[in-house]
């Protein structure tokens, strides 16, 4: 193997299971398994097969000189009886070394050793990468992203759904490899010809032993010439390479710095030798490029057709492409756990990336809707017409609403609805949940023929498992994830400093505390902050959503971020969540400020209904409204600019994670809950409030022992936005004052 090349051609566990060493170990384990079945069939004395066994070491034994000897006979199994039989002290038992077999039966056998060796070595790295792309699958189930047909954007999908196709195909190849190691791999031992001729009547009893011996299939018959479990291996390794290549291939294309909706992420990776600013998704690169070579291996064993009883060179041909392909499969496999244990997901770039198109992403949908008042082939020409006046200045929408022909049939409502991508997804959350209950089958099943780690590897991780959610008429809509969702987070300031966990708003991103980092950075704090679940930059996981879900993404930033306690602050809906993890979580919170927030937040018919008009109709409507509770209309009137990028900033959530988060807010009430937190707590309600107004937040702090309520004056519900100076005094003597 290639000292400069090998460490990127044969990366993974499968290395060691297919260089020289290992093949002269399989030879080696060839001949005392057949020792051993020639004394469990009554042929040899016992105490032959254990002289045997002894000297069956592989560290006895030159690879070198075997190799150099393996051209007088052309084979290397030949050269290896040779020595075996110097090496062995008993000369009745030097004598019956080999006995029975000829050299294809130990090169064959050796061969279906390498193979299965290699194959349990490979199926616990793809396990590995079946349980993190199920994981993907489940965190970004409502995740939109544009789906993309010949390289252009076609129609809306989520990226869940991509990463499902991912795990349902890598998952079916990992099932054919399986059956292939169980079923297909098996001993060979036929003498000569395939007779077994000078075993006498003991040659098939011997056969079963050898077979029962190596924890290999028992063939119906000798296969010297019938090479169809080399070609079916080699089939499956083709398969599973394929299935690798197509992963790594979109993980490439998804990395390109014009679309940027995934990137690995690793300390000393990716750089480029002479571009400082690339970061380049090499694992993914490297297992196309350990892909690429299996489709070659293949076809050259495809073509290895032997002659009459014994091969002359076809088989002889078989052993290093084999070899190679169970290397640069297994290296694929490797490279791609890599990537996928590296990958980060961009949210935020994949909504941007669909609204590249100014809402053309759905043509089909709007010419469908035209249908019945333009017929089908004007309803073409129309929407045609309205893509070619899109340039730019002029949206996609903006064409529709002033087309001639369609003035009175679409209002701008209609027409909104009719561009809003997260509700044109069709069956997406059905075959998403089909393919996360069609892994989880495989996980519960395991695998009861082979010791290979594998069910042990697919349930290394621990996280929540998805289950069935249950839609009207009981058809099953999704899969829900139960564990924590890997928030987006940023760290910022002294990281030997006290933490503090800022936690948004619904309907915001960490961006509406921009005005607080650097005061409580440089007052020496470590200040940590993040996306809520379905908001932001973080995935979106298919809801309902429970305020002990997001207290759970909580605290599983502050394990990424390796802090044990922090300061929690946050306002409304992540106030709220700050609560619950003081009251169910109280040494994970030191001190807690809970801003224009409330324990009962309203109405649950009220929050449902909201949910519900998110999931239909998209978020204008809903970050149109929001903003008039958000700020006052004298703060409205002097900011606009601020006011209008609040408004984007809900409209851009996605729609499924802010009904999930309003699903979870229907649910909430945590009055008798309160009176056990024990972390100093500082309630911030404002005056003009619309949303919780001072008494919901007077009701908190008479609840916690020792709790300090405060009013601030001149601010609506978004008062940390809307009166920073005073929020971040009393925020910074909260925190001061417990120090």
């Amino acid at each position: 193997m290639s000292e400069l090349f090998g460490p990127l051609r044969a990366a993974g566990p499968v290395a060691a299971e297919t260089g020289d060493a290992a093949w002269l170990t399989a030879l080696l384990d060839a001949e005392a398994a057949l020792a051993g079945a020639l004394a469990d069939s009554g042929v040899i004395a016992p105490e032959h097969t254990e002289a045997i066994a002894a000297a069956c070491r592989p560290e006895l034994y030159d690879v070198a000189e075997i190799g150099a000897e393996a051209i007088g006979v052309g084979n290397p199994a030949a050269p290896v009886v040779r020595a075996l039989t110097a090496r062995v002290a008993d000369p009745a038992a030097a004598g019956v070394v080999h006995l029975g077999a000829t050299s294809q039966d130990i090169m064959d056998t050796a061969a279906m050793l390498i193979a299965a060796r290699s194959i349990d070595a490979l199926l616990v790295d793809v396990a590995a990468c079946t349980e993190l792309l199920a994981r993907l699958t489940e965190q970004h189930a409502a995740t939109p992203a544009v789906g993309r047909s010949l390289l252009q954007q076609a129609l809306p999908i989520t990226f869940g759904l991509t990463t499902a196709g991912w795990l349902s195909a890598l998952g079916a190849a990992a099932d054919r490899m399986t059956q292939v190691r169980v079923e297909r791999l098996a001993v060979q031992l036929g003498g000569a010809v395939g007779t077994l001729a000078s075993l006498g009547a003991d040659g098939p009893a011997t056969l079963a032993a050898f077979a029962r011996r190596l924890n290999l299939a028992e063939p119906e018959l000798t296969w010297h010439t019938d090479r169809t479990r080399i070609t079916e291996t080699a089939g499956a390794l083709g398969t599973l390479a394929a299935a690798v290549a197509k992963i790594g291939r979109d993980l490439t294309l998804l990395s390109q710095t014009e679309i940027g909706e995934v990137s690995e992420h690793a300390p000393g990776h990716g750089g480029s030798s002479t571009m400082p600013h690339k970061r380049n998704p090499i694992a993914a690169v490297c297992a196309v490029a350990a892909a690429a070579q299996a489709p070659g291996l293949v076809a050259t064993l495809l073509a290895a057709a032997p002659d009459l009883q014994r091969g002359a060179g076809s088989w002889h041909a078989e052993w290093q492409p084999f070899t190679e392909l169970l290397r640069c499969t297994g290296a694929a496999v490797s490279w791609l756990r890599t990537s996928l244990s590296r990958l980060r997901i961009h949210p935020a770039r994949m909504r941007r990336n669909l609204a590249a198109t100014g809402g053309a992403l759905l043509t089909e949908r709007v010419s469908t809707a035209l249908i019945p008042q333009l017929g089908r082939l004007t309803a073409h020409e129309v929407v045609a017409e309205c893509v070619a006046r899109a340039d730019g200045r002029l949206t996609f929408a903006d064409a529709l609403r002033a087309h001639p022909r369609l003035v009175g049939l679409l209002d701008r409502a209609e027409v909104d609805a009719l561009v809003e991508p997260s509700t044109y997804l069709g069956s997406t959350q059905f075959f998403v949940g089909r393919a996360l209950a069609e892994h989880a089958g495989r996980q519960r099943a395991g695998n009861t023929s082979l010791d290979t780690g594998l069910s042990r590897a697919a349930n290394r991780a621990g996280h929540g498992r998805a289950e069935p959610v249950v839609a009207r008429g009981g058809v099953r809509a999704g899969p829900r994830t139960t564990g924590p969702v890997d928030l987006r987070s940023e760290s910022s300031g002294d990281g030997s400093g006290e933490a503090v966990l800022l936690v948004n708003a619904l309907g915001s991103d960490l961006s509406i505390w921009d005005d607080y980092v650097r005061p409580l950075a440089g007052n020496g704090f470590r200040v940590i902050r993040c996306d809520t679940r379905g908001h932001g930059d973080s995935p979106v996981p298919l809801g309902p959503y429970s305020l002990a879900d997001l207290g759970g993404d909580l605290e599983a930033v502050l394990d990424r971020h390796g802090v044990e306690s922090a300061h929690v602050i946050g306002i409304s809906l992540g106030a709220m969540t700050g609560l619950w993890l003081a009251r169910h979580r109280p040494k994970r919170v030191r001190r807690l400020v809970a801003c224009c927030t409330s324990a009962r937040p309203g109405n649950p018919q009220l929050w449902r209904a909201r949910a519900a008009q998110a999931r239909a109709e998209g978020m204008a409507a809903i970050a149109t409204a929001s903003v008039g509770r958000w700020f006052t209309p004298e703060f409205a009137a002097a900011h606009p600019m601020s006011v209008a990028e609040k408004r984007l900033l809900t409209a851009d959530t996605p729609a499924e994670g802010y009904a999930a988060c309003c699903d979870a807010l229907a649910d909430i009430d945590l009055l008798d809950e309160l009176p056990a937190i024990t972390a100093p707590t500082l309630v911030l309600s404002t005056a003009q409030d619309p949303a919780f107004p001072p008494d919901d937040g007077k009701s908190i702090a008479d609840r916690i022992p020792g709790a300090r309520f405060r009013i601030i004056d001149n601010a609506a519900h978004l008062g940390i936005v809307e009166q920073p100076g005073s929020f971040l005094t009393a925020i910074a003597d909260h925190l001061q004052e417990f120090s």
